[in-house]
């Protein structure tokens, strides 16, 4: 009887040590969701189960307090994803944990959610992307190393003004300077316009709808009715690390900080401080008018305006598109943009063991008559066939072929 006894006490004793020893899920903050100015961001190996368990936490704590799509998203796709990464469990390598939290993401329709590890997405995403590669020809810039090109090109008799814009720096960057003022002198002298937008995966959309002004020839009315804004104190942490990553890079690369984002830094802290304390309310609705405004019949440009947009165009690139919409001078020709559209305002979570990076979008902006483009993209006017070139299909109508 006494043997008994004590072989079920050692049981008890074995049960409570073992319960004892796992650990308790973290309670994470907003402050936890900041990434320190010390961290080096390298990658870690391989992760424990305690390691997997906790970047998980981490990751469904960011999400579900401050995502900002996470009530818009279509169906019950954000469920199913915060479900599907409650189920990744095992000790893994980093590489295998990041292709699984990527594909788990990957159920819900936004291109701008997304996991990176050595700057790569997931197989299952990259497979994707692959299929989306633009294929009606290559973006007519002349200088590559620049981001903007205004110039007169000659098509038969007719001038036209050829504008590229091939990525979308921060508007206060200098790579701007002097090109809504050359834009607006050459169109002077066109016969037409053609926009190339062709390979151009966005940015700050801030010059796209400057453009969109100077040809409309007054304030415009953009497509997108109304915008959702999560401020929650996790959605302005996340804002914050996303600035603090870039600021991170640019010291390791030994590379002097611009003033702009600095600047971006200390306001998107300011925000976040005020989330915080109570002074912001968890969104903010913007909201437009609505409804067609046309272009100025005196101030605005007149002639044709032909916009080139391939598959790679993407989140800031189609709302420059978009933003032509009720521009009847416009034609859009080439294929479906890229269908990243809806969520954005990116910010970014660090996972803290794998430190796996991990954009969320803020923000979600709805159409005026509801459309959801996300991975369908915008339909061009004129549909250019795979391999051939959008530019010289445009020419070809401007000369009457």
């Amino acid at each position: 009887m006494w043997t008994k006894f004590l072989k079920f006490k050692f049981a008890l004793i074995a049960i409570f040590v073992l319960c004892s020893c796992q650990t308790k899920p973290k309670k994470w903050t907003s402050d936890n969701l900041i990434i320190s100015d010390q961290a080096t961001l390298n990658f870690a190996d391989k992760l424990s189960e305690d390691q997997v368990a906790e970047d998980i936490n981490f990751l469904i704590f960011a999400l579900s307090n401050g995502y900002g799509g996470r009530q818009y998203v279509p169906g019950d796709s954000f469920s199913q994803a915060i479900t599907a990464l409650k189920g990744i469990s095992k000790p893994a390598t980093v590489a295998e944990f990041h292709d699984r939290i990527d594909e788990s993401l990957f159920i819900i329709p936004d291109n701008h959610m997304t996991a990176y590890y050595m700057g790569n997405v997931s197989k299952k995403r990259r497979s994707q992307n692959e299929l989306d590669i633009g294929h009606v020809g290559a973006n007519n810039i002349k200088d590559t190393k620049k981001n903007w090109e205004t110039r007169i090109d000659r098509v038969g008799k007719k001038k036209v003004l050829y504008i590229s814009i091939t990525e979308f720096p921060d508007s206060d960057n200098d790579v701007w300077a002097g090109f809504i003022a050359s834009a607006s002198a050459l169109k002077e002298k066109a016969d037409a316009i053609v926009i190339d937008l062709r390979g151009n995966s966005g940015g700050d959309d801030t010059k796209g709808m400057e453009l969109a002004e100077l040809l409309f020839g007054h304030p415009f009315e953009h497509p997108i009715i109304k915008q959702y804004r999560s401020q929650t104190p996790e959605t302005l942490a996340l804002a914050v690390t996303k600035i603090k990553v870039g600021m991170i890079n640019k010291k390791k690369q030994k590379v002097e900080i611009p003033p702009y984002l600095v600047k971006e830094f200390e306001n998107t802290e300011e925000q976040y401080k005020l989330a915080l304390s109570g002074q912001l309310p968890p969104e903010y609705i913007r909201t437009g008018k609505g409804g067609g405004k046309r272009s100025d019949p005196i101030t605005g440009f007149k002639k044709p305006i032909y916009i080139l947009m391939d598959r790679v165009c993407a989140s800031s690139c189609e709302f420059t598109i978009a933003a032509f919409e009720w521009n009847e001078h416009v034609k859009k020709v080439g294929e479906n943009t890229n269908g990243t559209f809806h969520f954005s305002n990116v910010g970014m979570a660090v996972l803290p063991n794998s430190k796996i990076k991990v954009n969320i979008p803020t923000q979600y902006s709805e159409y005026y008559d509801h459309r959801f483009i996300e991975r369908i993209g915008l339909t061009p006017d004129i549909k250019v066939s795979a391999g051939d070139d959008a530019y010289e299909v445009t020419k070809k109508i401007l000369n009457g072929h």
